[in-house]
């Protein structure tokens, strides 16, 4: 399989996330584009890619979740 279509798809969902203006979904498409590439990142065996990636879905979801109950901090 070619895994460069993968990181491309990836690429063209973070691009994606920019044209929106809600935050909401910003952060889901963003989501979508970093878990592909965390995915991509493992089957290229590409630590950095994967690692980063990882994080920031992390941090995308804890804002999410603190936009969903209020506290914006």
């Amino acid at each position: 399989m070619n895994f460069e279509i993968l990181g491309i798809i990836a690429s063209l969902f973070v691009l994606l996330s920019f044209i929106f203006s809600s935050e909401i979904k910003i952060r889901l498409v963003n989501i979508t584009g970093a878990f592909l590439f965390v995915v991509y990142g493992i089957f290229i065996n590409a630590f950095s890619i994967w690692f980063l990636n990882l994080i920031l879905i992390g941090i995308h979801l804890i804002k999410l979740f603190r936009r969903r109950n209020g506290n914006n901090k």
